[in-house]
Parts: C-alpha cells; structure tokens; sequence
C-alpha cells in the first residue's frame, strides 16, 4: 500500500468508526433502519422471496428435524416452573376466563345440534356402553324384585313370606333361574334398551341442559385456584406426556399429510398477503414502523457498544478497507 493509500485508508478507517462512536451511534442506526424500512416499504414479499424457497425452509426446520435433546430439556423444566408457580395459588380461574366469554364457548358448543347427536350416537353405540347399560338394569331390576317390592311393603307378612321363598329358592336352585332369565331377556333386548337410552340422552341433553349444567360448573370452579390441579399432576406425569407428545410429534411430522398441509398453509398465506411488504405485514401484529425502530435501537446500540469496545468493528472495516487500498485500481489511480 502506496504512503497515499495508507493515509486514505487510516482516514477513511476513522470516518467509519466514527459512525459508532457512543455519541454518534444512535443517529446512525436511526438513518440506517430508516432508509432500509423506507426501501422494504416499496418492496412486496413477493419480489424478494420466492414461495418454494419458504416452503424448503420451512419442511426442513418444522418437519425435517427431530426435537433436540436441549430443546425437550427446555420444555420440560418450562413446564414444571408453569405448574409449580407460586403464581397459581394466588390466582383464580375466573380471573383468566370472563363469564361472559365462557357462556358464549358454552353457546357455541349448545349450538352444534348435530355434533351432540353425532356424539351421543357414537357412544351409545360402543359395545362398552351397552354391556354396561344391561348391567345396570340387571341390577337394578334384581335389588327391585328382591328389596324394593311393593306388596312386601304393602301386605302383613308378606316380607317374612318373601324371604321364606327366596331362601328356598336358592335352596332349590330357582333363584339361579329367575337370574339367567333375566340375563336372557336383557341380552335379547339390548339393542332396544339401547337406542330408547340414546332417546332419553338426546331429550335429556338440549341445550337447555347444557347451560345448566355449564353454570352449575362455573359457580363450581370459578373460585378456584390454578395450583388445585396440582394435586394431581406429578412430575412424572408431565415427563410421560411430554415424551408422549414428542413421539406423537416425530410420528406426525413425517407423514405425508403434514407434509403437504404445511406446503398449503404457506401456499395459502403467500398467495393472499405476500403481495404486502413488511412493514405493513408487522402492523397487523401490532408493530409499528416507530416501536420496531425503538426496539432495534434498544438491542441494537448496547450490542455495538461491546463489539467497539472489543475491536470487533475495527477489525471487520480494516478488512474490507485494506482490499479496496490494496487494489491495483487503486494504486494506478493514485499514481
């Protein structure tokens, strides 16, 4: 480097550093941040990123990567801390959920007829449901003919009579009959049984209903504490279902479904608002162009205040001065 280029790199060294001088700094960045929020303003989504390259990046950091053991440790130690706060014995549900708000959940849900029928149906219909259901009617039907019968309420000493018989009819094996008829005629009509339940469950169930039993559900818990839930929540617990959520997540992140569903979310957003800039798009999340240049400034100046004081930008401004002075076009201009 000629003693002329020297002189004009240490001049032009100066000038730069200069720039992010403690005094300085913030009127550079203000200029900077400005003039490039100025140019983004002028530029859609679309003319500076191609959909396909969004959709690459997104398979391959959403999907492609399995959860990382740092990040599950995270995760779970989040977790523990939400659950074991201090802060949710001091808080109580109707403090997070407005009773205005819950009743419209509870109307919407009431709304859905035929999802209500639809569930109702599906779970009458489970063979579970109707072995339990002929159970219960057995029993109540056996408890009737042998404790609740009106004439041996009714009639003097027929109580004594009763149980005159039912001892020998379990002597002589009559009592085993009377059950296995019973169990004979529940199994034949089962399916009847069933379907007149499913009735009195779709009657019984309206939306009337609903909202009653909802209230009666808010008066219950409003008044609770979060930490109630702690009682049944261990550690353990919410180990096993985290590790279960991940094995769910790395099951469903390689399917094709997830895959394509994602391709078409991002299609679906790029295609209706990638024709905006930036900027405009930060101000649907409530960014304005004024907080998001406070708030790079407010990062932005103790950061480069580090990297001065380290030499970090000296070093980054010699390199790239010293190959422009070095340069034969440079040497030939200053003769």
């Amino acid at each position: 480097m000629t003693p002329k280029a020297n002189a004009l790199f240490n001049a032009h060294q100066q000038h730069l550093l200069a720039q992010f001088a403690p005094e300085q700094v913030e009127a550079t960045l203000n200029q900077e941040i400005n003039a490039f929020l100025d140019w983004s303003q002028t530029q859609p989504i679309n003319a500076v990123v191609k959909l396909a390259d969004i959709q690459s990046i997104a398979q391959r950091y959403i999907l492609q990567q399995a959860v990382s053991t740092g990040l599950h440790q995270q995760i779970s130690h989040l977790i523990k801390a939400a659950i074991n706060s201090p802060l949710n014995d001091k808080t109580y549900i109707h403090q997070l959920i407005e009773h205005k708000d819950y009743l419209a959940i509870v109307d919407k849900i009431a709304s859905h007829e035929q999802l209500r029928k639809d569930l109702i149906h599906t779970a009458v219909g489970n063979p579970v449901y109707a072995k339990l259901l002929s159970d219960i009617v057995y029993q109540a039907l056996n408890d009737y003919l042998v404790n609740e019968n009106p004439l041996a309420k009714k009639v003097p000493g027929m109580s004594s009579l009763m149980k005159m018989g039912k001892g020998l009819m379990e002597s002589t094996g009559g009592n085993a009959a009377i059950e296995s008829a019973l169990k004979s005629y529940l199994h034949k009509n089962t399916q009847k049984i069933v379907d007149i339940s499913e009735k009195i469950l779709l009657k019984t169930l309206d939306a009337k209903q609903i909202h009653h039993v909802a209230d009666q559900l808010w008066h219950k818990i409003k008044g609770a504490p979060l930490s109630i839930g702690k009682q049944y929540i261990a550690d353990s617990d919410i180990d096993f279902a985290i590790n279960e959520g991940l094995k769910v997540w790395n099951h469903f992140r390689q399917t094709t479904y997830a895959q394509e569903m994602l391709n078409e979310l991002i299609a679906a957003w790029f295609n209706a608002f990638a024709s905006r800039d930036g900027v405009s798009l930060l101000a649907d999340l409530n960014i304005s162009r004024e907080q998001l240049v406070t708030e790079i400034l407010l990062f932005a100046k103790p950061v480069i205040a580090q990297m001065l004081a380290s030499g970090f930008i000296q070093q980054r401004i010699d390199v790239q001065l010293k190959a422009f002075y070095d340069s034969p076009v440079v040497a030939e201009l200053l003769g």
